[in-house]
């Protein structure tokens, strides 16, 4: 019977080392060694999946901590992908597509690291004038693409403040509220 056992413990023993081999495999598969190489790789693979044949157009890495955004312009429309670099690389971890007109933002919260992103377009007819944009108080960062398009970003690391009600300020250079949501 102990010979039983032990041969069992060896081959469960061999199968989880063979499942981590290829899990690592597929890590590091995914995984860029630049950001720039990531988001090359989400453009050939993801973007052309989803049927996007277009030209992209302007767009700006932007650097936080170990997460690269990265917002370009497709058409008319404002897209933001989010990378993370992590042991093996840069990988995607958040893709988000709007239109470039109109009030609105998005909010993603990741409760195991305590992150909550909160990100919108700035609209068309206000991007130019736009010089802070304030989420509950706080200052998000501005992301110009061009004198049409922009993005603003806010990446709160400790889940602070009250997030269930958001209060958006958009403000001129003298700090006078030209738009609000």
């Amino acid at each position: 019977m102990r010979k039983r056992t032990k041969a069992v413990f060896i081959f469960v023993t061999f199968i989880v080392f063979i499942y981590a081999i290829f899990a690592v495999v597929e890590t590091v598969h995914l995984s860029s060694k630049t950001v720039e190489g990531a988001f090359e790789k989400f453009i050939n693979n993801d973007i052309n999946t989803e049927g996007v044949q277009n030209e992209i157009g302007d767009k700006e890495f932007y650097q936080n901590g170990n997460y690269t955004f990265v917002p370009f312009v497709v058409d008319d429309n404002v897209s933001l992908v989010q990378f993370e670099k992590g042991i093996f690389g840069w990988k995607r971890i958040y893709y988000s597509h709007n239109r470039n007109e109109g009030l609105s933002y998005s909010t993603v919260v990741d409760e195991l690291k305590g992150d909550i992103l909160i990100h919108g377009v700035i609209p068309k007819e206000i991007v130019t004038q736009t010089k802070i944009i304030q989420v509950n108080g706080i200052d998000a960062e501005i992301i110009l693409l061009n004198d049409i398009s922009g993005i603003w970003i806010l990446l709160d690391n400790k889940i602070q403040g009250n997030f269930g009600s958001i209060q958006i300020e958009f403000l001129d250079e003298f700090g006078n509220v030209i738009a609000e949501m």
